[in-house]
């Protein structure tokens, strides 16, 4: 009987010591892994990068106070070159063998739209922070955005273009989905508030001579000029400003990181957007990084601190009974401001209007 229980105990303490063992030598078992994929490389790069920052303060706040179920966030990142679809897709492939179950991204629309489906039969929670299609979040009610959808605001835009007195206007857009679908948007704005659109231009994303499509203006009635294009924009502005053509610009979700390659070339251009920060998060931001927050950086912040509200609020971390928690919130105030969520898994929010000034953009009203 003595020998029994010796060995009892034996067998006791030795799974108490393999147990110690694979949980010591694994540290995942202690964190609550999120996946990020993120246009880290190649065009866009900068929002990815931007993200980042957001992402990293986020997670080092909450990690700092103890974390989320007495767990750590752990942040594994995937590079999503140029927003190309199928990377994305091998990269989130990658997540799903390394057992994410969350996942923040993607950065654009293209690598967002081709990879909704593969999420969703996977049943992965995923979040992009700025993705602004509405395509994206209503694959299915495990994909969020918390980006608004920038054609609404840009149908908005449309309107706004033509309330200050111009009748007739050149759009110059690309191919590429989210571009091509904002100027689609200001189009149909502008057209439904009286006015006409004289030149519409949708060529290659890639494209860097905008020397005809400036010809094509110059001789036309237009007003004022649209331009939807994110890569390309510096150059076309720049050939507009060659060829001696004065009218105003007026662009879509403008990056400041685009004025400096502008070369003056944007000065004193309007640009829509969605991005205002809290007066309370560029402080914070400031002093961490020492420059102002660019676009993404707050929204990304705001969708790691909504998923740390899930986990925390349902004490899960299981996407199914996440995505029921997220599908249920209606407003969500936040570093970006305050989101009200429709039952798609997408937000609305108030659009405004900038102008470029010097390498900054600087807030001018509210569009109506």
């Amino acid at each position: 009987m003595k020998h029994k229980n010796i060995l009892y105990i034996f067998i006791v303490l030795s799974l108490i010591a393999v147990t110690f063992f694979v949980f010591q030598n694994n540290p995942d078992s202690q964190n609550i892994k999120i996946g990020a994929l993120l246009i880290l490389t190649g065009t866009g790069a900068e929002w990815g990068q931007h993200s980042v920052q957001g992402i990293d303060l986020a997670v080092e706040e909450i990690n700092a106070r103890g974390g989320v179920l007495g767990k750590q966030l752990q942040i594994v990142y995937e590079d999503n070159p140029n927003d190309d679809g199928n990377s994305a897709l091998t990269s989130l492939n990658k997540l799903i063998q390394d057992d994410v179950q969350i996942v923040v991204g993607t950065t654009w629309s293209g690598s967002g739209l081709a990879t909704a489906p593969a999420a969703c039969e996977n049943k992965l929670l995923m979040i992009s922070p700025t993705l602004g299609v509405a395509g994206f979040n209503e694959e299915c009610d495990y994909i969020f955005n918390l980006w608004p959808h920038d054609k609404y605001i840009n149908e908005q835009y449309g309107a706004y273009i033509y309330q200050q007195g111009y009748n007739k206007i050149a759009i110059i857009g690309s191919q590429q989905i989210w571009e091509k679908e904002q100027a689609d948007a200001i189009k149909k704005g502008f057209e439904e508030a009286g006015g006409e659109v004289v030149i519409f231009e949708n060529g290659l994303p890639n494209q860097k001579d905008f020397r005809t499509d400036v010809l094509k203006i110059k001789s036309s009635e237009a007003e004022a000029i649209a331009i939807t294009r994110n890569f390309g924009v510096s150059l076309l502005s720049k050939d507009i400003k060659k060829a001696g053509l004065e009218l105003p610009i007026y662009t879509a979700h403008l990056d400041a990181s685009y004025l400096v390659e502008a070369e003056g070339s944007l000065e004193g251009a309007y640009s829509s957007n969605a991005f205002l920060p809290t007066e309370e998060f560029k402080t914070k931001f400031q002093g961490i990084y020492g420059v102002e927050p660019e676009i993404g950086a707050d929204s990304s912040y705001d969708t790691i601190m909504f998923i740390a509200q899930a986990i925390e609020s349902t004490q899960s971390t299981d996407p199914t009974v996440l995505k029921d928690y997220m599908n249920a919130v209606e407003v969500f105030e936040g570093a970006s401001g305050k989101l009200i969520f429709d039952d798609k898994g997408g937000v609305d929010k108030t659009g405004y209007v900038t102008v470029a000034k010097g390498d900054q953009l600087v807030f001018l009203e509210n569009i109506q």
